[in-house]
């Protein structure tokens, strides 16, 4: 049984980073914040989840060894590696506490080969304090912190790190919409570019809200390219209980799990990404093949492909995605919508992304809009849901916004009542201003560009002069176009500099 653990707010994560902060000020810098803590935390998490199954196999009349052989126990985590032998040589004046962590790290390492890469020379790690600093360290990090802490501390460094913190973490608003709208209860979820792992960790939190078994009920997937994250999401996925197949690779080159079929595919890719690995020959690319310069419409038709025949998917992307027409994505788009392949688009408000300026949307695709001989289940061949969100989100300081439980709510609500999901009794009906279900030809008519403002309407509102919504809806296309050129630009600075410096 899973021990994915209920929701949880922030408060506890905020605070540590805050005390480590104040700890370690002027020593380094975020990134090696999050490396050190997040190690460490996990080092100390397998040592407590040893102790406690020890003390049960102890009850039990079973013997320390036991446990190396017990299907889906825990680690074995040697003498000299348990916490409280660490942190109690760490707190001796006589000891070093270099050596100390060296030695408990290298006895891991031996023990559990496939973790060695986790756990980096302690100099590495600590070498660079103070012993005050070290020993303050390891009194914070002794502190009770459970596993939506750690995943919450994932977002705090995100956030702290500002643009580099989006390279691994989504939005937890954001992942709690995309899990909230497709509830993934049964069958295999699959996230090609999983980060630290939130996606697969929120569709297991969602089963258990549902009185499910997320180790039954789901078979977890993730893929991620970046050696860094890679890791992240190793330990954030053992740490709240979600047992998954964890890859290294960058699927748009060569895609490792090729014949896994999933149900669920999320997926937040990097917005925009240029240089990316391009194989015109590539089967996956079945609509176009998307540009160099942009790989919006490979993760699209990536996450088509990994699909089962009834399977559903939703991705993040930018904006641009909607309406772009370079390079063949203007076509991609149309034979996607031909397909029948988009059941819904949500443009999501500003400022949820602290890593980008650029406004983003939600994709949700379908291999299958029919009823598929299931009561109450809407047949929506032809259709697609347009939800315009942008007004939603609370700002949380001056800088970023989130989506409220409500806000989801309403969002979820509006899919399922459309899709025939929602509770009994629910109905579909168009909201002007916010959503409205939409037929091919009037899609085809506005060249398949899937900008929700352009279906959605204008919701009545007094003083609001005719026009209004659509002066807004130029503003967010001119809006979106300068900050994607803004961030080329910025791109070709640094490649300009990086030339230059060489």
């Amino acid at each position: 049984m899973s021990n994915v653990p209920p929701q949880n707010e922030q408060t506890a994560a905020s605070s540590l980073l805050r005390k480590v902060t104040k700890t370690l000020r002027g020593t380094m810098d975020a990134a090696q914040y999050k490396s050190i803590v997040l190690t460490l935390l996990y080092f100390r998490f397998l040592s407590l989840e040893f102790e406690q199954a020890r003390r049960r196999t102890e009850a039990e009349g079973l013997r320390d060894e036991h446990l190396l052989h017990g299907a889906g126990g825990p680690r074995w985590v040697p003498p000299l590696a348990r916490w409280d032998t660490l942190i109690r040589r760490v707190r001796d004046p006589d000891d070093d506490p270099v050596t100390a962590l060296d030695e408990a790290l290298d006895a891991m390492r031996r023990s559990e080969g496939d973790l060695a890469d986790l756990f980096p020379p302690a100099n590495a790690l600590i070498g660079g304090l103070r012993r005050s600093q070290v020993t303050e360290l390891f009194t914070l990090l002794d502190e009770p912190l459970d596993a939506a802490s750690y995943e919450n501390l994932l977002g705090e460094f995100a956030r702290f790190e500002g643009k580099k913190g989006g390279e691994f973490h989504t939005p937890r608003s954001v992942v709690r919409l995309l899990v909230e709208t497709l509830q993934p209860e049964r069958g295999r979820v699959y996230d090609p570019c999983c980060g630290s792992g939130g996606m697969l960790i929120q569709s297991a939190r969602f089963v258990v809200e549902r009185g499910g078994d997320p180790d039954a009920d789901l078979a977890y997937y993730g893929q991620e390219v970046n050696a860094g994250s890679w890791k992240l999401a190793r330990m954030n996925l053992h740490v709240n209980g979600v047992p998954a197949d964890l890859r290294r690779a960058d699927v748009l080159e060569r895609d490792p799990i090729a014949r896994l079929k999933a149900d669920w595919v999320l997926a937040n890719p990097p917005f925009n990404m240029r240089d990316w690995a391009r194989n015109e020959g590539d089967l996956r690319w079945r609509y176009g093949v998307p540009p160099r310069t942009n790989a919006n419409f490979a993760w699209l038709q990536h996450a088509v492909d990994k699909l089962s025949d009834q399977g559903s998917a939703g991705l993040v992307l930018a904006n641009g995605s909607l309406s772009s027409k370079q390079m063949g994505e203007g076509e991609i788009r149309r034979a996607m919508v031909e397909d029948d392949l988009v059941a819904c688009v949500v443009a999501l408000p500003a400022q949820l992304f602290s890593s980008t300026l650029i406004s983003a949307c939600v994709w949700f695709l379908t291999k299958d809009k029919s009823p598929q001989g299931k009561a109450g289940l809407a047949d929506r061949r032809g259709q697609t849901l347009f939800v315009d969100a942008r007004g939603m989100g609370d700002l949380v300081g001056r800088a970023h916004r989130v989506l409220t439980d409500s806000h989801r709510s309403e969002i979820a609500g509006v899919y399922h009542a459309w899709r025939g999901t929602g509770r009994r009794g629910d109905v579909y009906k168009d909201v002007p201003g916010f959503c409205r279900s939409v037929g091919g030809d009037e899609v085809r008519r506005n060249q398949h560009i899937l900008t929700p403002g352009r279906y959605v309407g204008e919701a009545p509102a007094a003083g609001s002069a005719p026009g209004d919504r659509q002066a807004d809806e130029l503003i967010f296309e001119l809006e979106r176009e300068l900050l994607e050129l803004l961030e080329r630009s910025d791109q070709l600075a640094r490649q300009i500099r990086l030339h230059l410096d060489t």
